[in-house]
C-alpha cells in the first residue's frame, strides 16, 4: 500500500503571563479558534490519497502551475476529464521493475523529458504528482526486486491468460469489442467526416464503419469469439447534445481567448460528437463489455485546400495506433498521467504492440497498400520498432481510456481515387474489376486484414489444443 507521510503536527500557542483585560484575551481565543477551525476544515477537504513529503528526496519540481479556476476552465485535467482516484494504483503497488517502468514510460508513452517535473524516480520507489493544484500533492508507487511472471491485475486477459482454443476456434473464449469510429447518419456532416464530389454519393465515415463493424462481427463469432458492437446504428452513444456543453464549451473557449459566439459553438460541437462520444463509449466498453480486446475502426483521409471543394488524390497507405507518446501538455494532466499509468501498470503496451504488428502486415498483404509515416521529428507520435512497419504511438482519447488493449485502424485514404470509387461501388459479396483487378468490396478487404490478424496472433500466442490422432 502507499505509504502516507504524517504532516507535522501543530504546536500549541506558547503561554505568557501579561497584563491584558479579560475581555482582549477573551477576542484573542476566539480568533485563535476561528483560524484553527479554518486550517482543519482545509485539511479536511483535501484528496484523500495525498501525501506532503518535507523530504527534499520526494520533492518534485515544481516548474509549472496551473491555474484551475481560469474562467472556470481546469486546466489540470483534459476536456471533460474528472479528478482520478490515485488509491487505485494500490493493487499494483510492488508489481513492476524499477528498469521496467522506466522503459514504458521514457520509450512508449513520453515524447521528451517533461514527465520529470511530474514523477521522480528512486531507487525503489517513484513520486507522481497527483494534484498540479497542490503543492506537493503526491502518490508513493513503489518497485519491485523481480519482474513477476503471474499477470497484473486487470480486467482482461492476453493471449497467454486464455484457456486453450483449437485451430477451428482459435477466438474461444476472447472477448472483443468492435468501436465503429465516429457517428455517421444525420451527425456525419456535423462531425465533419462527410463529403461529397459532384453527384456522386457523399462518404459518411461513420455510416462506413459501421458497415465494415457488422462484417466483422459475423466472422469473428464463426471463429469462437464473443463480440460487441460498441455502437449498432448510426446514432451517438452519448446522451448528451451539443446544446448540454455549453457551461464547459464557454468556459474552454475563454481559456483560449476565444469568446465569440462561432468558437464556443465549434467546441460545444466538439465535445458532443468527439470527446463526450468517446467518453461514453469508454463506459460502455469499461463497465459493461469489459472485453480482452477494442478494435477501433476508422478510414483515412487527406486534407484538400478548400474545404467546400474536396478533391481527390493519388495518395493511399494505411497505419496502426496503440496508446503512447503523451506531449508535454497531456502528461501536465493530472487525468491523462494517471491513465497512463494504468496501462503502464497493466501492461497492456506489450499486447497491444505484438498485436499492432500482426495488424499491420495483415493491412500489408491485404490491402497491397504502403505503410504511412509520421514526420521522424513529430511531436505527437513515436514510432513502434518491429517485424511490420506502419505502427505507430499516439494519445488518442479511445486509445488511452478504454481499459484494456486497444487496436485503432487507418487503412485507406477516402479521398484517393480509387478508394472513391470502390465505395461509390458499395458492398458486395464477389469481386469486381477495380483499375483491371478484380477485387473484393472494400468493407469486405479491411475485415479480411482483420480477421488474418486476429486469427493469425492467436494461433501463434495462445495454447491451442491439438487432439491426438
Amino acid at each position: 500500500m502507499a505509504e502516507f507521510i504524517n504532516r507535522p503536527a501543530s504546536q500549541p500557542p506558547s503561554r505568557t503571563s501579561s497584563g491584558y483585560s479579560p475581555l482582549i484575551l477573551c477576542l484573542v481565543l476566539l480568533l485563535l479558534a476561528a483560524l484553527a477551525y479554518i486550517g482543519y476544515e482545509k485539511y479536511m477537504k483535501q484528496p484523500m490519497h495525498v501525501a506532503r513529503s518535507e523530504d527534499t528526496v520526494d520533492r518534485l519540481n515544481d516548474d509549472i502551475k496551473v491555474n484551475p479556476d481560469l474562467n472556470d476552465h481546469d486546466t489540470s485535467l483534459a476536456d471533460l476529464g474528472s479528478r482520478p482516484d490515485w488509491s487505485l494504483l494500490d493493487v499494483w503497488q510492488d508489481t513492476i521493475t524499477r528498469d521496467d517502468f522506466l522503459r514504458l514510460l521514457t520509450e512508449v508513452y513520453t515524447i521528451d523529458d517533461t514527465w520529470k517535473r511530474y514523477i521522480k524516480i528512486n531507487t525503489d520507489h517513484a513520486i507522481i504528482r497527483t494534484d498540479t493544484r497542490v503543492d506537493d500533492a503526491t502518490y508513493r508507487l513503489n518497485f519491485a526486486d523481480t519482474l513477476s511472471e503471474i499477470s497484473p491485475q486487470r480486467n482482461w486477459s492476453s493471449a497467454g491468460d486464455l484457456i486453450p482454443g483449437t485451430r477451428e476456434k482459435p477466438l474461444a473464449g476472447l472477448h472483443i469489442a468492435i468501436d465503429p469510429g465516429h457517428i455517421g447518419g444525420d451527425f456525419a456532416k456535423i462531425e465533419e467526416r462527410w463529403f461529397q464530389i459532384g453527384d456522386n454519393k457523399p462518404l459518411m465515415e461513420g455510416n462506413m464503419t459501421l458497415t465494415t463493424a457488422k462484417i466483422i462481427k459475423q466472422e469473428l463469432i464463426k471463429l469462437g469469439a464473443r463480440v460487441y458492437l460498441i455502437r449498432g446504428i448510426n446514432q451517438p452513444v452519448n446522451s448528451k447534445r451539443p446544446d448540454d456543453y455549453l457551461k464547459e464549451a464557454t468556459a474552454k473557449a475563454k481559456s483560449l481567448g476565444k469568446i465569440d459566439d462561432n468558437s464556443i459553438k465549434r467546441i460545444q460541437n466538439r465535445f458532443f460528437y468527439r470527446t463526450g462520444e468517446i467518453r461514453a463509449r469508454a463506459r460502455r466498453v469499461n463497465l459493461a463489455f469489459k472485453p480482452d480486446l477494442v478494435i477501433c475502426l476508422h478510414y483515412n483521409a487527406e486534407a484538400w485546400n478548400d474545404p467546400s471543394n474536396p478533391t481527390l488524390i493519388d495518395k493511399n497507405h494505411y497505419h496502426v495506433l496503440l496508446h503512447g507518446a503523451l506531449t508535454s501538455s497531456e502528461i501536465g494532466h493530472d487525468d491523462e498521467r494517471f491513465e497512463m499509468l494504468v496501462k503502464i501498470l497493466q501492461r497492456t503496451h506489450d499486447e497491444e504492440k505484438n498485436l499492432g504488428m500482426y495488424f499491420a502486415q495483415a493491412l500489408r498483404m491485404t490491402t497491397k497498400l504502403p505503410h504511412y509515416d509520421y514526420s521522424p521529428i513529430s511531436a505527437r507520435a513515436k514510432k513502434m520498432e518491429g517485424p511490420a512497419k506502419g505502427v505507430w504511438a499516439r494519445n488518442l482519447l479511445a486509445n488511452r481510456i478504454y481499459q484494456c488493449p486497444v487496436i485503432f485502424l487507418e487503412p485507406y485514404v477516402m479521398n484517393n481515387k480509387e478508394v472513391h470509387e470502390r465505395f461509390q461501388l458499395g458492398d458486395y459479396s464477389d469481386v469486381k474489376p477495380i483499375n483491371g483487378v478484380d477485387k473484393k468490396s472494400i468493407y469486405r478487404e479491411y475485415a479480411d486484414a482483420v480477421l488474418l490478424a486476429l486469427k493469425e496472433y492467436y494461433l501463434a500466442h495462445r495454447v491451442i489444443y491439438e487432439p491426438e490422432e
